[in-house]
């Protein structure tokens, strides 16, 4: 019997998920989610970016399982997970959304592209977000952006599942691919239930605040979204919270101060795509710098001490300390402190991103999913 493999990977939900609808309207399905230990080894993965992602898998499963279905979780490498599992089960179409990520999941990608090419295999990928492959003319990008937020959400399909060829595997602990123990006592919970709840508590109440009070780390806490690890993991979608966010700016009267509110997060979810675009068409931003006359500049000042005093909060700079202990605890910052931080590493501190990025972004994306 001929199927479809649905790879879930930043997508974890049943809701306008447009991989899902397609497959399913083709024929039956194999829900298929991978943990590659390859991906987690990268500086840019913590514990706490784990474990959310588990969270938004497990609630995925029930909706699955609701369905008649279930997500089938398999632990390696993409290309040898699909040359298993098409040796025991063979099939013809890959069915995923488009992901722009780090440059390990992009090599992973081109991989997985040579082995369906290899095995005569379609590989199905679509948006996300708003943002466009093969970009040729920035013009068109705005309106690209528009056209895919504004169009109706994807219908929830009915599937007809088939299983996995093997026995189900668990998925393994953070520490077993290489992540650290610590994480942040307070950070977000993952899952779909809490992304729904986290929108529309900003929706009906903390959009009040958010013009105002998303720059201030004692206000940002509460009057900021908080939906940008949802979005991230796709335990919401981008258009579903684009709808939801223009319908209620429609039913709420001139003068609330949630519609003014609203319309600034609006403009924010623009910004979301638009940095999403610029490293999905420039890639090497991971690596180089954008203006190549910075490159060789400090990148032999090095200072180990100012790195460790940093990422302590030692530095003596009481806004700069605080702003660790908050990430320390929390995962989370606003965007003004982040920016602060690093600007702080790059200038004063004399901790080169461009040579030692890594560590850096280690150290901020360990603190913040």
């Amino acid at each position: 019997m001929d199927y479809g493999v649905v790879w879930f990977k930043r997508d974890f939900r049943v809701v306008d998920h447009a991989a899902l609808a397609a497959a399913a309207r083709r024929g039956p399905v194999l829900c298929l989610f991978v943990v590659e230990p390859s991906l987690w080894a990268q500086p840019d993965a913590a514990t706490q970016h784990y474990h959310f992602m588990l969270e938004g898998a497990r609630e995925l499963h029930a909706e699955l399982r609701r369905l008649g279905g279930r997500l089938h979780l398999v632990v390696g490498d993409m290309p040898a997970v699909l040359d298993r599992l098409h040796a025991l089960a063979p099939f013809s179409t890959l069915y995923s959304h488009e992901e722009t990520g780090n440059g390990a999941s992009y090599a992973r990608d081109r991989a997985v592209a040579r082995w369906c090419r290899e095995h005569g295999v379609r590989w199905h990928e679509f948006p996300q977000f708003g943002v466009v492959r093969r970009l040729t003319d920035r013009d068109r990008w705005q309106p690209a952006w528009e056209a895919h937020v504004g169009a109706p959400q994807v219908l929830q399909p009915a599937p007809v599942f088939v299983p996995l060829p093997w026995p189900a595997e668990r998925a393994p602990a953070a520490a077993s691919l290489g992540l650290p123990a610590v994480e942040p006592p307070l950070r977000q919970r993952g899952g779909r239930e809490a992304a729904l709840a986290c929108l529309h508590d900003f929706l009906d109440v903390r959009s009040g605040h958010y013009r105002g009070g998303i720059s201030s780390p004692l206000s940002a806490p509460t009057a900021c979204s908080r939906l940008s690890p949802y979005l991230a993991w796709g335990q919401l979608s981008l258009r579903e919270v684009v709808h939801a966010t223009r319908e209620r700016i429609a039913r709420l009267p001139e003068g609330d101060r949630r519609r003014a509110g609203l319309s600034a997060f609006v403009s924010r979810l623009y910004w979301h795509c638009h940095f999403i675009q610029k490293l999905e068409s420039e890639p090497t931003l991971e690596f180089e710098n954008l203006h190549r006359g910075y490159d060789g500049l400090r990148e032999h000042d090095w200072n180990p001490a100012h790195f460790e005093a940093l990422v302590a909060g030692r530095t003596g700079w009481p806004l700069v300390d605080a702003c660790v202990a908050m990430l320390r605890e929390t995962g989370w910052i606003n965007f003004r402190m982040r920016a602060m931080l690093v600007s702080v590493a790059a200038y004063p501190a004399f901790l080169t991103p461009s040579r030692f990025g890594p560590r850096w972004r280690g150290f901020l994306l360990h603190a913040s999913p």
